[in-house]
């Protein structure tokens, strides 16, 4: 190789060191930037889709709470309501099958104050499930 080839050479190398320390000064840190802003843009995304579970799972736990509430006040109410027509048929069947006899007359008095202490206790329990502190009952 002569003294001219290498010289070309020697100034091709010298120019493409030059374009390399180019590159990395102005593009590594672009790079490196570029790199971390999209980590955060997906961190970020990655927390949104997570709170987003979380809402959607607090909102399915309230309905399914509030489903279940529901139904076990339909269950008290049907409960109530078929204590109130087994009470009435005692009474009717006591009115009609002994309403001279004094036995008949003394069992209807028993099965009624049974069914109102029932009834009492059922409804001082329900209001205190609800939370209604009001506690007074017509004598």
């Amino acid at each position: 190789m002569t003294e001219m080839e290498q010289w070309m050479t020697l100034e091709y190398l010298q120019a493409g060191a030059y374009i390399a320390i180019m590159l990395a000064v102005l593009g590594v840190p672009q790079m490196l930037s570029s790199y971390f802003d999209l980590r955060v843009r997906r961190q970020e995304e990655e927390r949104r889709r997570d709170e987003r579970r979380q809402e959607a799972e607090h909102r399915r736990q309230e309905e399914e709470h509030r489903r279940h509430e529901e139904e076990l006040r339909r269950q008290e109410m049907a409960s109530m309501d078929r204590r109130h027509q087994e009470l009435m048929a005692t009474l009717i069947a006591v009115l009609s099958n002994g309403n001279n006899h004094a036995n008949g007359q003394n069992e209807l008095i028993r099965t009624l104050q049974q069914a109102i202490e029932e009834l009492r206790a059922e409804n001082e329990r329900l209001r205190r499930q609800n939370g209604n502190g009001e506690t007074s009952q017509p004598e």
